[in-house]
């Protein structure tokens, strides 16, 4: 069902109408205020607003883009919109390729059919740039920038089997890993705790020296666990045993299911949510409970509830399905040294 389908209506038209794709914030708003003059006087216009903007895109009537964002008020908007692509006729055949010498499993992969055509555009480009090494090693997201124009891309390869022995490497591609560096704590060789907040970090890391913690926190700075993750692979730590603990809200979760996503890459065990910390939270937000950035799709919520399990996932999907959001700083330094054991931070029954 589209919320706020008046908004909605006066959004999608003004996308499709527009003389470009990509459709600035500014035309947006305008379009939503002149259907509905409450936007001035409204507290919670922008909301309404990106209610409207979250069907669309659930609807595939526009796309979002990736990380750029409008935040001179809340809650962040899209800093623009854009026109879904028109879907080609017909399938164009793609041009034969005359492999490098160093990518001669390619040719071999190709004839038996085993290539798909995402992991064919994608080494096509590579075996375009081989010819052309210079002997210099740079930072990964320098070479898929000369390589591929973006310069994220080959950080989505590079944990995939293209990478697996014999195959791609960065020796071959003339580059090395460069992650940010990782704040955490180190206490002892158990089991590692993620945070994905840094003021939860901190009162964490305060309360779980006094306490004896005998293994690691890391704070995993949101939607960029994923490189906090792979920066301790490429360190060689590993952990016996990974716990996370993170915002209620669908941001929060979607960052929960991106560190589980990339530690199943790096062959790292499941990551499993800290329960009791997670249940703490409900607790001690419940009366703090505050509108979102955003509703949950279906499919997120499908995922808490199989992540969290229990009364506790039933709570946390209902709070990010509707857009609210229960932050981690509920379980601060007081709530922390209310809590009998640091074993009731993680497995705890419904």
């Amino acid at each position: 069902m589209t919320r706020e389908p008046v908004l909605a209506e006066a959004i999608a038209s003004v996308v499709a109408g527009h003389p470009i794709r990509r459709v600035p914030l500014k035309d947006v708003l305008a379009a939503a205020a002149s259907v509905d003059r409450s936007a001035v006087a409204s507290v919670d216009w922008r909301s309404r607003v990106l209610a409207a903007i979250t069907s669309l895109a659930e609807q595939g009537k526009v796309e979002l883009p990736k990380t750029r964002a409008d935040v001179t008020a809340l809650p962040p908007l899209p800093s623009y919109l854009q026109r879904p692509a028109a879907p080609t006729s017909a399938p164009v055949e793609t041009a034969s390729v005359v492999w490098h010498a160093d990518l001669t499993w390619v040719a071999v992969a190709e004839d038996q059919g085993r290539l798909n055509s995402a992991t064919r555009r994608f080494l096509s480009k590579v075996n375009t740039w081989l010819p052309r090494r210079r002997g210099v090693c740079v930072p990964l997201r320098e070479r898929s920038l000369e390589i591929f124009g973006d310069e994220k891309e080959l950080e989505s390869w590079v944990l995939g089997p293209l990478f697996d022995p014999d195959r791609l490497s960065f020796e071959l591609l003339e580059c090395e890993p460069c992650w940010p560096p990782v704040e955490q704590r180190i206490f002892g060789d158990a089991d590692w705790l993620i945070i994905e907040n840094y003021t939860t970090y901190v009162s964490i890391c305060r309360v779980a020296a006094r306490r004896g913690f005998e293994g690691r926190i890391v704070w995993g700075s949101g939607n960029q666990v994923g490189t906090r993750l792979s920066a301790l692979a490429a360190e060689g730590d590993r952990p016996v045993r990974c716990w996370y603990f993170g915002d209620i809200d669908a941001g929060g979760f979607r960052a929960a299911r991106h560190a589980c996503v990339r530690a199943e890459q790096l062959g790292f065990d499941a990551i499993a949510p800290a329960r009791g910390l997670y249940r703490l939270a409900t607790i001690h937000g419940s009366k703090r409970r505050v509108r979102g950035n955003g509703r949950a799709s279906q499919e997120l919520i499908r995922w808490i509830h199989t992540w969290l399990e229990g009364t506790l996932a039933t709570i946390a999907a209902e709070v990010a399905g509707a857009g609210d959001r229960i932050v981690q700083e509920n379980v601060g330094i007081e709530v922390l040294e209310t809590v009998n054991s640091i074993s009731d931070w993680f497995a705890v029954e419904d």
